[in-house]
């Protein structure tokens, strides 16, 4: 069973800080409404089912005004109107231990093209990644153990035993162990309880990954549970979870986390995404929030920037990996190369702003100079290999994999390379 959540208080309460969940931390409300409506349906598309548990205000918003189409909305939040809205992770917390059948909870940013293992579902808990010393963690912490009157036994113990700070990543989180994530709601509910006094002195926003993450976390191995993990090897940046350029034809799981929020190009993929995915449930949920005024106007996708992306989505999908990494790309007519103070750089026309930018041709980016003839990223691999300090670092597979996305993300969100197709 799929489930989701939406506590619509932090969403609709204006605060400046950067860890709020006002506008869901997006650059504009609409990307939020986007980000779930496309989240929703991919996971219904391969799962049938999707229930968000939300509020009065958030399923009139939700269902009501914008007909996002949940299976069903299980409103069960308002009594949290007392509570912080900056404890944006709370309810989710009351939304695990409500359940009473093993389910897989996803965050409304994120958006999957096949299904998860079973044997990772199956497991009696499971999550997105394990977080080891991620430094978001540490400053918080900190302040935490020197200040707070009452901090879980779990958490200490996690802390004198390994080391270091360990958490998992509830991008996705789910399970067959019930019983840890009533635990898990308890535990966290007494932490802050115990210590709202202190609020004002401590940065509540990464507060809730540590009642979450990383105490949900210490909790799972005081009960001798490893979690499953559906990724290993995932760094603090997140950077193969927030691959757009290779959505859907090569990553198969994208998870919007923090900063792409602020990312212009993020959100015009999402958007890009779900218009080309689900049209016509793109076009009721713009028509729905455009005329109820749920947004404020911002960027939009012209005709000519959508045809663009359009044509790349259907060529990656129709076509084999192989085949589009034999495909050739060439910088774009209108890009510029040229001398300033002897650094090389590029000037290149937004497709976001229509504005002339400007990109220093540094490290990767001078890779950009190979595509002044046209060459496809098999090429490109061969050729780069021969340079011996390449070839040391980088296997074959891992070279085609890092220039795949390198030249998607010049292509698909700059337009400075252009496909031959």
């Amino acid at each position: 069973m799929i489930i989701q959540s939406f506590w619509s208080k932090p969403f609709l309460s204006n605060s400046i800080d950067p860890n709020s969940r006002f506008k869901g931390g997006w650059l504009n409300e609409k990307y939020f409404y986007f980000s779930m409506a496309l989240s929703c349906l991919k996971f219904k598309e391969l799962y049938g089912e999707v229930n968000l548990y939300t509020d009065s205000k958030g399923e009139f918003i939700i269902n009501k005004t914008l007909g996002i189409p949940y299976s069903n909305f299980i409103n069960c939040f308002d009594n949290l109107e007392t509570t912080n809205e900056k404890l944006w992770a709370f309810p989710k917390l009351y939304t695990y231990s409500a359940q009473k059948k093993p389910f897989i909870h996803a965050d409304t940013d994120v958006y999957i093209w096949e299904k998860f293992p079973e044997e990772l579902i199956n497991s009696p808990l499971f999550c997105q990644n394990i977080e080891e010393n991620f430094p978001i963690y540490s400053e918080a912490l900190e302040e935490i153990l020197t200040l707070f009157d009452w901090i879980p036994s779990e958490l200490i113990n996690s802390l004198y035993k390994h080391k270091k700070v360990l958490a998992f990543n509830a991008g996705i989180i789910g399970g067959t162990d019930l019983d840890f994530f009533k635990k898990l709601y308890s535990r966290s509910e007494k932490f802050i309880n115990k210590n709202q006094h202190f609020f004002d002195k401590i940065d509540v926003g990464i507060f809730n990954m540590i009642y979450e993450q990383q105490l949900g976390y210490a909790i799972a191995d005081k009960k001798d549970i490893k979690p499953k993990s559906l990724f290993n090897n995932i760094d603090s940046n997140f950077t193969p979870l927030v691959n757009f350029p290779l959505a859907s034809f090569y990553t198969k799981y994208i998870h919007a986390i923090g900063f792409a929020k602020k990312s212009i190009y993020a959100c015009e993929q999402i958007e890009a995404l779900l218009m080309y995915e689900f049209p016509q449930e793109y076009e009721k949920v713009k028509f729905n929030g455009t005329t109820n005024f749920l947004w404020k106007d911002y960027y939009e996708i012209s005709e000519l920037r959508k045809r663009f992306l359009f044509s790349i989505f259907k060529y990656v999908r129709e076509n084999t990996i192989d085949v589009v990494c034999n495909t050739k790309f060439q910088l774009n007519p209108t890009v510029k190369i040229f001398e300033d103070n002897n650094f090389s750089k590029i000037e290149y026309v937004s497709p976001q702003t229509l504005q002339k930018e400007q990109l220093n041709l540094e490290d990767w980016e001078n890779i950009l100079l190979y595509f002044q003839e046209s060459i496809s990223i098999n090429e490109l691999c061969l050729e780069l290999l021969l340079d011996n300090d390449i070839a040391v670092k980088y296997t074959k597979e891992s070279l085609t994999e890092k220039l795949l996305s390198f030249v998607f993300d010049k292509c698909l969100l700059h337009e400075i390379l252009l496909p031959h197709f």
